[in-house]
């Protein structure tokens, strides 16, 4: 059952993540999606955050003894989830296919080669 204490004690981590969001601490991870570095509050640590569903996971010490086993999260996950959800992510770059058969004639330089990328 959820207590009345209990709201309270979400409602003030809400609080405190929406800070963080507000104050920029809050740093996606580039190429993860799913990643963000989070600064607590006075900038002394930095805490990497997970928000995949059902694998949320917070290296702070306060996740980690309390709120992983409790099943509630700590203010940098929430932190995390309000910043990364708000921004959008960029499209993929265009990839460059390398041919699947090589001349071993061509040479070093032919594999080597940029090449053009359709638009």
């Amino acid at each position: 059952m959820v207590t009345a204490k209990m709201v309270q004690a979400l409602a003030a981590r809400l609080d405190k993540a929406e800070l963080l969001v507000t104050d920029g601490a809050v740093f996606p991870v580039a190429g993860l999606a799913d990643y963000a570095v989070v600064r607590n509050g006075d900038g002394t640590q930095m805490y990497l955050v997970r928000i995949t569903d059902g694998h949320e996971n917070c290296t702070c010490p306060d996740y980690q003894q309390r709120q992983k086993a409790a099943g509630m999260p700590c203010k940098h996950l929430l932190a995390a989830q309000l910043a990364l959800e708000n921004t959008p992510q960029p499209p993929a770059a265009p990839v460059a296919m390398l041919p699947t058969k090589i001349d071993p004639s061509a040479g070093l330089a032919a594999i080597m080669a940029p090449r053009k990328v359709a638009a």
